[in-house]
């Protein structure tokens, strides 16, 4: 089976293989998949952290050897808590930002391989996430992780602050502390335990809503006492109670409260 990797700040999975397919998530750099078929200039792969298919355009493929798949998953990697990093091509010297949620093996001297390509990259110092009372460790970090991505424009299958929706803010926010969610909420329902009280949730639980037949079509993480943050024409905080999203610039419920999930 032929591997690849992401070398580029994002590309678009779609779901078909056509450019006018719609897009349904993103790669982004540094992560690997392996290539379940072959259409013309396209490839569908399946992601490694969560096994979720695509459709990627061939010209944006950086293929892997199984032993280069193998080096790369058991190297110790650098996780992208800044909202963008520059890295630079070593051959080209062309300097390119990768953003949030990337990664990427541990520099050595400032430098990196990744696909047979070597980069070279700065690490910014690194600062101490403020600590609040009351809050674990794990709170906390997901707290200072999320609130990097508000304003983000909301994005159909983004995952980037450039663009990006709520299961993928879901996914990404939780990556920040080793955890992998598949992609779509509908899939993210399934993991963790019920909370079954709005009174009860705590930062970093997951809050999920339904449409008018039931389905899971929407997805924020719990903030603060009766807050939720969460994709929603961009990233922003909005009022959760037991109805649901209430957003107070519209004056109105906006999401329909299915069930809180307990992750952390």
């Amino acid at each position: 089976m032929e591997h690849g990797v992401c070398t580029w700040m994002s590309v678009a999975l779609r779901a078909e293989a056509s450019h006018r397919a719609e897009m349904v998530s993103q790669l982004l750099f540094g992560e690997t998949y392996s290539v379940v078929e072959c259409a013309d200039e396209w490839l569908k792969i399946t992601t490694h952290d969560c096994s979720y298919e695509g459709w990627l355009q061939k010209k944006q493929h950086t293929p892997l050897t199984e032993d280069e798949l193998n080096e790369l998953q058991h190297a110790p990697r650098y996780f992208v808590r800044d909202t963008f990093l520059y890295v630079r091509n070593a051959a080209t010297h062309i300097a390119f930002p990768v953003c949030i949620g990337s990664s990427f093996p541990m520099p050595e001297e400032g430098r990196f391989v990744l696909g047979g390509h070597a980069f070279t990259v700065e690490l910014p110092e690194s600062s101490p996430t403020p600590r609040h009372e009351g809050l674990t460790p794990q709170q906390d970090d997901l707290l200072a992780f999320a609130f990097h991505y508000l304003n983000a424009p909301y994005l159909w299958g983004g995952r980037t602050p450039a663009g990006i929706d709520c299961s993928g803010f879901v996914q990404m926010v939780f990556r920040s502390l080793g955890i992998n969610l598949p992609r779509d909420a509908s899939q993210q329902i399934n993991h963790g335990e019920v909370v079954d009280f709005v009174e009860e949730a705590q930062i970093g639980d997951v809050a999920f809503f339904a449409n008018d037949e039931g389905h899971i079509v929407h997805t924020g993480i719990v903030c603060g006492h009766q807050q939720i943050i969460h994709a929603s024409g961009h990233v922003q905080i909005n009022t959760l109670d037991e109805n649901g999203i209430f957003n107070q610039s519209l004056g109105r419920y906006t999401h329909t409260l299915r069930i809180i999930k307990r992750i952390l």
